[in-house]
C-alpha cells in the first residue's frame, strides 16, 4: 500500500469533492454564526444557532441557507 502512487487527477478530483463536501457542511453553520454576530443589541432576532437555522428554514427554505454559496465556489 505504501508503494502504489495515486495520480495527479485523482488527487484533483478527491481534493475537489472533499472541498465541496467541506463548503456544504460548513456554510450553514458559517451563515448562522454571521447572522448572530450581526444582531443590534435592542433587536434580537434569533436566541441561538440552532433557532437561526430554523427561522432561516422556514423564512428562505432549505436552500435559503445556501444562499450567497455561488460566490465561494
Amino acid at each position: 500500500m505504501a508503494d502504489k502512487q495515486i495520480s495527479l487527477p485523482a488527487k484533483l478530483i478527491n481534493g475537489g469533492i472533499a472541498g465541496l463536501i467541506g463548503v456544504t457542511c460548513v456554510f450553514p453553520i458559517d451563515l448562522a454564526k454571521t447572522r448572530l454576530q450581526n444582531q443590534q443589541n435592542g433587536c434580537r432576532l434569533y436566541t441561538s444557532m440552532s433557532d437561526c437555522l430554523i427561522k432561516t428554514i422556514r423564512s428562505e427554505g432549505y436552500f435559503g441557507m445556501y444562499r450567497g454559496i455561488e460566490e465561494l465556489l
